[in-house]
């Protein structure tokens, strides 16, 4: 079988292509491709031309673009069964307006632009997904604007956890962090000395321990209120 086959149930799992009968699934996956990247290596860079959007089946991948003072804003992290650039198929440009990169070890899945948009004219179910999809980026996206526009670095780092948390029903939460600290540093838009710091901190007082990249959460409630 082949591995796009073996990844097609994977890839159903997902909204953006659930409603899509077998049919329509095969038709898409006659131009897909599997791509593997090792840590570090681009999927595009800003300026390429924008034909495709992709599914990651394994690893990570960092949304950014470089400041004019040269330093990396990352805008997101995508794991494992979410996708990344499919907003392109409806801006006003027909190239990339960010970069994306590899933050380790990573399996994707390319898929057409052209072709998910005429799946898109015979599925209304297919356009319903993926309005629901762009519209949940965007409140994402407002969320994280108002706090980087308005919060401290300690409320930042207290409500980035609390994100990465929320779903999680355990009395101690933990989780992994999806990339390096000075990565989610430039995510929330401080200092990796900042990050440390506000971690050094956290630490201090009995909230969380940390281990590499995984965070174990000892009080939640303190978190909530920690400023």
């Amino acid at each position: 079988m082949s591995p796009l086959r073996v990844h097609a149930q994977l890839l159903q799992q997902h909204h953006l292509f659930e409603p899509l009968p077998a049919p329509q699934m095969s038709q898409l996956l006659e131009q897909a491709k599997i791509i593997n990247l090792d840590k570090g290596q681009p999927v595009f860079r800003q300026g390429d031309l924008a034909e495709h959007f992709y599914f990651v089946i394994d690893g990570c991948v960092k949304i950014f673009r470089i400041t004019p003072d040269g330093q990396e804003k990352v805008f997101e992290a995508t794991g494992r069964g979410n996708t990344f650039a499919e907003a392109m198929m409806f801006m006003d440009t027909k190239h990339y307006v960010a970069n994306a990169e590899a933050v380790e070890s990573t399996t994707l899945m390319q898929l057409s632009n052209h072709d998910y948009l005429q799946l898109i004219m015979q599925n209304p179910d297919l356009a319903k997904a993926l309005l629901a999809r762009l519209s949940m980026r965007l409140h994402m996206r407002l969320n994280e604007l108002e706090t980087l526009s308005l919060k401290n670095a300690t409320h930042r780092v207290v409500r980035y956890f609390l994100g990465q948390i929320r779903k999680l029903e355990a009395a101690q939460p933990e989780f992994d962090l999806a990339m390096s600290k000075q990565l989610v540093a430039g995510h929330l838009a401080i200092q990796p000395e900042t990050f440390s710091r506000v971690i050094h901190r956290m630490q201090a007082d009995g909230i969380i321990e940390l281990e590499g990249r995984h965070i174990r959460v000892l009080d939640r409630a303190a978190l909530e209120d920690y400023e």
